[in-house]
């Protein structure tokens, strides 16, 4: 029998603290591609997906035509190069307090499906999740290179969930859980349940308009977040 919940999870923001390494790799790649340096803002990635990262910072500097789906290609592979070796020698990355408990007790659950959804590229999700020891922890995800649009993301969860693992979701039963306005946004456009993180005062009003069901401060209180995912009934 399948599980009743599919909860979907953010990393960046979310899951760990990245640092610097991500950002910098994708500039640093962008730049390499199109001759011109680059620099990334937060507001630039905040709950974007990587292809829509690459498409906006090459029109940016007038680099997307004449192919760009080969130079958007070309500069993912370039990021992805350059990520593999400075992610690790950085060492400014960290598991937020709370979630490799949090992630322990979703796992154990047969009742709760746990997967990802992500603007990362899925080999760049793998790089950062991997020295954690929690990227095989998700059985499920969809990825910022299965879209550039990061509100398809949930209906390609959905897909790959009947292709790969026989099991069908609907919006009722699934449960995002991010830490930016974005994400707010893509649970509301999708129907789902949704949990924010908001971890940045700033996006505070943004995500309040998308009226999610639930918004905290941080991942410490487990017990918390745990009886908000398993507390929504499909």
């Amino acid at each position: 029998m399948q599980p009743d919940k599919l909860v979907l999870f953010d990393i960046d923001g979310t899951l760990l603290h990245c640092g610097s390494a991500a950002r910098e790799s994708l500039a640093e790649a962008l730049s390499e591609v199109t001759g011109s340096p680059l620099n990334l803002r937060l507001e630039d990635v905040a709950g974007n997906t990587d292809l829509g990262i690459i498409r906006t910072a090459l029109e940016r500097v007038g680099a997307l035509e004449p192919d760009p789906e080969q130079t958007i290609k070309a500069v993912s592979e370039k990021y992805l190069e350059i990520l593999k070796v400075k992610y690790p020698a950085r060492g400014d990355q960290y598991l937020y307090p709370g979630v490799e408990e949090l992630l322990q007790k979703v796992r154990e659950r047969d009742d709760i499906r746990m997967g990802l959804l992500t603007g990362n590229l899925e080999q760049g999700a793998k790089v950062k999740l991997e020295p954690f020891g929690i990227w095989d922890d998700f059985t499920l995800g969809a990825f910022g290179s299965d879209s550039k649009d990061r509100n398809e993301l949930p209906k390609i969860a959905w897909q790959k969930a009947r292709e790969q693992l026989n099991e069908v979701y609907e919006a009722r039963q699934t449960m995002i859980i991010g830490d930016t306005p974005r994400d707010a946004v893509c649970a509301m456009k999708n129907s789902t349940h949704s949990v924010i993180i908001l971890r940045r005062d700033i996006w505070k009003e943004a995500v309040e308009v998308e009226n999610p069901d639930y918004i905290v401060d941080s991942t410490e209180n487990v017990e918390q977040l745990l009886e908000y995912i398993i507390g929504y009934y499909p």
